[in-house]
């Protein structure tokens, strides 16, 4: 469209606003604005037999692709001008239905000849592009002395292929790039295809790190508070630390970090080295090549606390590292196996007291050829979470006659035949097996390390201290009396926590047999009713450790036989789980306040005052609902010594429970961690 076209346009839409007034016009048809938004006005007949004419010279002057794309969009934009032009005016005048009519029909056939026009084009042009303008939407009305200086807002270049859709909307669907829904893109081809919404949400989260960078820039630097240092318990707790580390805790702790670094320890003092084995433990940095830093050949003992990651041959070079051993503490040994265990057995010439927990590899068999070699050299012995099974007891209760220390605690083989052995056999079974591993030892007595021969059962006469804790298999109640009967004269220690079917017969055994007992433990033995407890404390005294907990029935009475009998020498108490017959009046008991029982539910009265336990210092209260603070009050003020109380489960115990220098509370619900 030449300009004088375009002048034509703009005084034919003068004058017709002048001729029909400037009065405000009505709705009009969808049809009637979207045709004056592509460009469809009276015009077009005039316009496209232009375009035929200029189409047709292109082709005679060899420039078809380049000369065609520009003169259409020369015409295209002359069209747009022209078109506001007419639709500013057509907004001026009255809305006519007639003359509507006559222009939705003209534009119904004149927007199928544009389209096919537009597709000739397309085929004519080849790889050259046609460019379509549309004019965007504005929120007002332009001012009739600015539409000369009006430009096209979007646009957007589409190759051939247009479809009728693209084409009249001068758009192409394209899919999202972030969530892969389709929407129609107009103007230019930005980088990543957005849609409305994800374009948003992510200027929305730039605009966020933009003001989140900002705030940090302005940001002071604080110097942050000083925290508590914190220790973590052997029984998980959290606590904080009263003291600051000496220096040579500091020493111990660097030296641990930087392990892979030390050639020799030099001269360390006993503790220390102990401490620094600890840490290094729990580091878990104690492998083949670090433990050769606890050995000598002058060492007597060699404890290591976590031996996870050290194999079989590592354990065997002990025994070529540390020749004058005696004592030998392994833990989580669990890469030990038979034949490392008999090296260390024949190696170790002066080996006494031996320590394995988790050496589940070895197996029955295995245990008893290592008790036939150590013979009679052991003084103590100590397995947890081991094969220990019949053979192996067999052979220790025959060879190692000498014993004075036996702790057996979660060993799977462990049953009442086991059991049985430590006391007088009373049946031919018994006596048949036993006298099977009796020539055995007659035969393999003769060398450097033989005892002597014996022809008939005697029982483990050094034998002080016997700990059989949790056994997995279920242990007969007789069995249990009749080891008492053969061993408990002699003892100083028994642990027999998890034997379920021990009874009240058992207590009375005890009462008569055991007269030298100062540490018990009958952990979750709740077979045991509270009379008989309270029998057995009263007749014996001197009881510096005792365990009962989870022993249901224990009463009042009970706890206050205990006090009255061995309550100034008593040092450790478990209570743990004591919830059923316990009362605050049992609790008591142990600073000295004895109340007399009342069954017709009268209220108690204070019946006698002693001294109670002046000597604990450790005391369990674990889900015992009737623990408080003035119960715990009470107690704290009569045992002074008392250092340490677990009140796990305990919701009456808050932080207003009585403290003092050196008492902690373990377990305590308001503590903040």
């Amino acid at each position: 469209m030449d300009p004088n076209d375009r002048a034509r346009g703009n005084a034919a839409g003068r004058a017709g606003g002048r001729s029909k007034g400037a009065g405000i016009r009505g709705p009009s048809s969808a049809l009637t604005d979207y045709l004056q938004e592509i460009g469809v006005t009276e015009h077009f007949r005039e316009r496209r037999r232009r375009e035929a004419e200029e189409r047709a010279a292109a082709e005679q002057g060899g420039q078809q692709g380049q000369q065609q794309g520009e003169q259409q969009q020369q015409v295209n934009a002359e069209a747009g001008n022209a078109d506001e032009e007419g639709a500013e005016t057509e907004n001026a005048e009255p809305d006519h239905e007639e003359t509507q009519d006559v222009e939705e029909e003209t534009a119904d056939s004149a927007l199928a000849a544009d389209m096919q026009h537009a597709e000739d084009q397309a085929q004519e042009a080849g790889p050259s592009t046609v460019t379509v303008q549309i004019k965007a939407k504005g929120k007002g009305k332009r001012k009739k002395d600015e539409e000369s200086d009006y430009e096209p807002e979007d646009e957007m270049t589409v190759r051939g292929g247009l479809n009728r859709s693209s084409a009249r909307k001068g758009g192409r669907m394209h899919d999202c790039d972030m969530c892969g829904k389709r929407f129609l893109v107009r103007g230019e081809m930005p980088d990543q295809l957005l849609c409305a919404a994800c374009r948003r949400s992510k200027d929305k989260a730039s605009a966020a790190d933009a003001a989140s960078v900002a705030r940090r820039a302005r940001t002071v630097q604080k110097k942050p508070a000083a925290r508590h240092k914190m220790r973590k318990t052997e029984g998980g707790l959290l606590e904080f630390e009263a003291e600051l580390p000496t220096l040579q805790n500091l020493c111990v702790r660097a030296i641990a970090r930087h392990l892979d670094q030390v050639d020799s320890f030099g001269e360390v003092s006993g503790p220390s080295l102990d401490r620094l084995n600890r840490i290094i433990s729990k580091l878990r940095v104690l492998d083949a090549q670090t433990m050769r830093l606890f050995m000598g050949a002058d060492r007597t003992s060699v404890t290591l606390y976590d031996c996870t990651r050290i194999d079989a041959a590592g354990l065997r070079r002990i025994s070529d590292e540390c020749p004058m051993l005696e004592r030998l503490d392994l833990q989580f040994c669990g890469r030990m196996d038979g034949a490392s265990l008999l090296a260390l057995a024949q190696g170790l010439p002066k080996l006494q007291h031996v320590r394995l927990d988790g050496a589940f590899l070895v197996r029955d068999t295995e245990w008893a050829a290592f008790f036939r070699e150590a013979g009679g050299r052991l003084r103590s012995f100590s397995a947890a979470f081991a094969g220990f099974g019949p053979q192996a007891m067999r052979a220790l209760v025959t060879h190692c006659v000498n014993i004075e220390s036996l702790r057996l605690a979660e060993c799977s083989d462990f049953d009442d035949d086991c059991l049985a052995m430590l006391a007088v056999p009373i049946t031919e079974y018994e006596e048949a097996e036993q006298e099977a591993e009796r020539k055995l030892r007659a035969e393999t007595g003769k060398g450097k390390h033989a005892v002597g021969t014996v022809l008939s059962w005697q029982p483990l006469a050094q034998l002080r201290v016997l700990e059989l804790q949790r056994p997995h298999k279920p242990m007969v109640c007789t069995t249990a009396r009749r080891v008492v009967r053969a061993l408990g004269a002699q003892l100083r220690v028994l642990d027999m926590s998890g034997f379920r079917d021990l009874d009240d017969g058992f207590m009375g055994d005890m009462g008569d047999h055991a007269t030298s007992l100062q540490e018990l433990a009958l952990a979750s033995c709740d077979s045991i009713t509270g009379d008989a407890m309270a029998a057995f404390f009263a007749r014996r005294n001197g009881f510096t450790r005792v365990d009962l907990g989870r022993c249901y029935m224990l009463t009042d009475n009970a706890v206050q036989e205990l006090v009255r009998h061995s309550g100034a020498t008593l040092r450790h108490l478990s209570l743990n789980s004591v919830d059923d017959s316990l009362t605050q009046n049992g609790l008591l008991a142990l600073a000295g306040q004895m109340f007399e029982q009342c069954t017709s539910g009268k209220e108690p009265r204070l019946a006698e005052q002693t001294l109670g336990c002046v000597g604990l210092e450790v005391l369990d209260v674990s889900w015992v609902r009737s623990t408080t603070d003035n119960v715990l009050e009470t107690v704290v003020s009569q045992c002074k010594r008392l250092a340490s109380i677990s009140v796990y489960g305990c919701g009456s115990v808050s932080a207003f429970a009585p403290v003092r220098p050196g008492l902690k509370y373990v377990g305590r619900e308001c503590d903040t961690l």
